[in-house]
C-alpha cells in the first residue's frame, strides 16, 4: 500500500518516542490513535481530530470574551503529524474501514 492511498482512511498511528511528550497539545495521550487520515504530503500526514476542544475566547465581533465567560467548545481539527515521528501505520483491508462515510467516525480514539 501506498501512503498517499491513506487519505481518506481510518488508520492506527503509532508515534515515536520523541514526539510523546508533544502529543497532549493535541489532545492525543496515548502513543497509538486510530484517526481519520485528511492529507498527505511529501513531509507527513494530516489526521483529523473530531472533538477537539477549545477555548472560544472571543465572540462573534472579534471583542475579547471576559475570562470567567469563556468556555470549551468542541471543533474539527486537522493535526500534520511528520513522518519522523510516526513509528508505524496500519490500515486494515476490511471494507468498513476504508472510507469515511460519515461525520462521526469511530476515529481518533486511543487503541486499546
Amino acid at each position: 500500500m501506498q501512503i498517499a492511498n491513506l487519505e481518506g482512511k481510518l488508520v492506527l498511528f503509532k508515534f515515536s518516542e520523541e514526539i510523546r511528550t508533544d502529543l497532549a497539545l493535541f489532545q492525543i495521550y496515548k502513543d497509538e490513535v486510530w484517526a481519520l487520515v485528511t492529507g498527505v504530503e511529501n513531509e507527513g500526514v494530516w489526521i483529523e481530530n473530531p472533538a477537539y476542544e477549545l477555548g472560544i475566547w472571543w465572540d462573534e465581533k472579534g471583542n475579547l470574551i471576559p475570562q470567567h465567560k469563556q468556555v470549551k467548545e468542541k471543533v474539527k481539527a486537522h493535526i500534520f503529524i511528520a513522518f519522523r515521528y510516526i513509528k508505524a501505520l496500519m490500515s486494515v483491508e476490511d471494507e468498513r474501514f476504508q472510507k469515511s462515510k460519515s461525520e462521526r467516525m469511530p476515529g481518533f480514539n486511543v487503541y486499546k
